[in-house]
């Protein structure tokens, strides 16, 4: 049987793997077994391998190399290390689709600032905010495995803003990759505040003009997002995204709505700005 399952408009995305039912089931009882978490983690070898390489990255810096999953779990505990995991087996389950290296890099780049902002402007787990960066065009290779043509319809889309690449999406293809990349977060159970948040990024206006009522977390993850969007397009271009983002993205009911000004966002893009600079010239 395919890992894939169809939507209703044919489109494919990806099923949970049986390791992350297995482990949310473990985490969820009252004293979860640290060592039939690695034990399940290791049965999948390129997963395991995910997990170790993401740990000693250079987003977390740690000065002593990881070795294990329970060296993992005493340094970062057992939540952000599941949720490691379940990134890692995400982006495992995606089939080869060419170099994907800048759409990785970039996802990766906009978790890491989206981070940074949700522990400045929020209340918010840093590791969900994380989350939210690294799924937000999560889309974009889902339909591309759809349709083969996509890659080069999104280049012809450079220039576009977020709401008219969305209109022509939907006009090719019948859905747009902020649907498919929605659905594919509810699916693997991820988070609905992310789920919002990917779906609702080329309604952004619309969004942040509707009334005030019970939905602030969700404009909240939503400015996190648009935000490091920007910050991540000052330092340098989205891959097959439009290239002017800065410019076709009006951040003034985001900053509006998290009661910062322009002169102190600005302030703020160009100190994370210098040190993305100086991370990737070090």
């Amino acid at each position: 049987m395919s890992k894939f399952s169809a939507t209703p408009t044919s489109y494919v995305i990806p099923s949970r793997p049986q390791v992350l039912i297995d482990l949310t089931k473990e985490l969820r009882k009252s004293s979860p077994d640290i060592d039939k978490i690695s034990s399940l983690i290791k049965q999948d070898v390129a997963l395991y391998s995910s997990v170790i390489a993401t740990v000693n990255s250079a987003y977390y810096g740690f000065s002593t190399e990881i070795t294990s999953i329970k060296h993992a779990v005493t340094i970062l505990g057992l939540n952000q290390v599941f949720n490691i995991t379940r990134l890692a087996a995400l982006k495992n389950s995606l089939p080869s689709l060419g170099p994907m290296e800048r759409f990785w890099d970039t996802a990766t780049e906009v978790a890491s600032i989206s981070s940074e902002l949700a522990l400045k402007f929020t209340n918010f787990d840093s590791n969900e905010a994380y989350t939210l960066g690294m799924l937000h065009d999560i889309g974009i290779p889902l339909l591309t495995l759809a349709k083969s043509e996509f890659k080069d319809f999104l280049r012809e889309l450079n220039g576009y803003s977020l709401t008219e690449t969305y209109n022509r999406e939907m006009e090719h293809y019948g859905i747009s990759h902020y649907q498919l990349g929605a659905e594919l977060i509810r699916k693997w159970k991820i988070s609905e505040n992310i789920a919002d948040a990917v779906q609702l990024q080329p309604h952004y206006q619309k969004t942040f003009n509707e009334p005030i009522d019970n939905s602030e977390n969700k404009r909240l993850y939503l400015c996190l997002l648009l935000l490091a969007r920007d910050i991540s397009d000052e330092y340098r271009h989205f891959w097959r995204i439009p290239d002017n983002q800065e410019n076709l993205l009006d951040l003034k009911p985001v900053l509006g709505f998290l009661g910062i000004s322009d002169y102190e966002y600005n302030d703020l893009k160009e100190d994370i700005v210098s040190k993305l600079t100086n991370q990737h010239s070090g």
